[in-house]
């Protein structure tokens, strides 16, 4: 009878282990195809952690407490975001009172990184298991979607700028995450290889010249995190990369015509041609600069950013063309034009401050640790360089899957430096 028990007990405590597992397994697996999948992966963590709560009650106020002294700044960085936006709709009578749901999550980010620390770094990297998954299924749908061209929906993505941007981060992580296979054999290093290039692939076919800009600053991070490796083969690595963009480049008629056709508009922007894909965008950062002058502090509120750009236009300040965009093509601008500097600072330790944790761990010695490390700062530094040509967390799968990967690999950060006995138990 005891031993039936203590399987019992087993049992039930391996069960939120194995939620958790699925949930940050099938948010890159499924986000690109499946529109609820970000949102059940975020649900799945969320029982997770309450599900560890009700299971020892009487430990679950000093884990917390653990948990807020060893990244309180990265959880109050994630819960900035919400909180601007609370703040200016408070100053800005037109705006919406309420704090769209997607970004509300980010006040729960604590809770989904709790659910995580109860993992072990094992159960953390079947993560890159659901971005091979995400990475192999992208390409299949630009494949079908996008071959001949952009369309407006692909997968679960109504733009394939953002659907795109991800592929491509998903194909880098496929690839980084070799530095956590030890015993794997080559069968298994060639999927993830493959991803890697499902995911180039995926970003190619988006025909998103920002994501094009990103690769070889991406594929530098990726390479220099390397230091298992010697300095020689990761030179030559970087070079066969860089050779194989360039060949594309030079080969490739789309990619040729992309880039013709941005200088093209930016010339004819500087003669007077406001009303090409480039002259637009540029119309818009000038309208979302003057919202940001004019407004400074809370900026023009959620939701006020399309009748600001006709209040503009009104002054003859910019075309009847460009009122017709729900944002600004620019994260930084868009959120100073509809949240003032809140937004901008709020952005800005969204960004940093896991960028801080990450680039320490990409730093160490240890090679899981320095793994790690390369793809949060992936993910960083990727959707910083998205977002000066588009706004990648307008939309509310994105910002999930921010901010998960962002608990996955703070988490698995943590639980490693517990295994060498360089942090404290939660």
């Amino acid at each position: 009878m005891s031993g039936l028990m203590q399987r019992g007990r087993t049992l039930i405590s391996s069960a939120p282990a194995a939620l958790a597992v699925f949930g940050i397994a099938i948010l890159p697996a499924f986000m690109l195809s499946l529109r609820g999948a970000a949102f059940l992966s975020f649900l799945l963590l969320l029982v997770v952690a309450f599900w560890s709560m009700l299971a020892a009650p009487a430990e679950i106020m000093n884990r917390l407490r653990a948990m807020w002294r060893e990244h309180r700044w990265l959880i109050l960085a994630m819960a900035a975001m919400p909180t601007a936006m609370l703040i200016s709709a408070q100053l800005n009578p037109a705006a919406p009172r309420t704090v769209p749901f997607a970004y509300g999550r980010l006040w729960l980010f604590g809770l989904a990184l709790f659910a995580l620390l109860q993992l072990r770094p094992k159960q953390l990297e079947s993560v890159q298991w659901g971005c091979v998954a995400g990475a192999l299924g992208s390409a299949v749908w630009s494949y079908f979607e996008l071959r001949a061209g952009r369309t407006g929906t692909v997968g679960a993505f109504s733009n394939a700028i953002p659907f795109g941007n991800l592929s491509l981060l998903m194909g880098l992580f496929s690839l980084i995450s070799i530095g956590w296979a030890k015993n794997d054999g080559w069968p298994l290093i060639g999927l993830r290889l493959a991803a890697g290039g499902a995911g180039l692939y995926a970003s190619y076919l988006s025909q998103a010249r920002g994501g094009w800009i990103a690769i070889p600053v991406l594929l530098l991070i990726a390479v220099a995190t390397l230091r298992h490796v010697s300095w020689k083969k990761r030179a030559t690595a970087l070079l066969v990369f860089f050779a194989l963009l360039a060949a594309i480049c030079v080969s490739s008629s789309m990619v040729r015509t992309r880039f013709d056709q941005a200088m093209g508009d930016i010339h004819a922007y500087q003669a007077g041609q406001t009303n090409t894909s480039v002259g637009i965008r540029f119309q818009l950062w000038k309208a979302a600069t003057l919202m940001l002058t004019r407004h400074p502090i809370a900026g023009v509120g959620r939701g006020q950013f399309e009748p600001a750009l006709k209040a503009i236009h009104a002054e003859g300040l910019i075309t009847q063309e460009a009122t017709a965009f729900e944002h600004a093509h620019n994260e930084f601008l868009y959120n100073g034009a509809t949240l003032g500097v809140l937004g901008i600072g709020a952005l800005l330790a969204l960004y940093l401050v896991p960028a801080a944790y990450f680039v320490r761990a990409a730093l160490c010695d240890d090679r899981i640790l320095r793994t790690t490390g390369a793809m949060g700062l992936t993910l960083c530094v990727g959707f910083v360089l998205f977002g000066l040509t588009e706004v990648m967390l307008i939309i509310a799968q994105t910002v999930v899957f921010y901010s998960v990967m962002v608990a996955v690999f703070t988490a698995h950060i943590h639980r490693r430096r517990q295994q060498l006995g360089a942090a404290p138990v939660l």
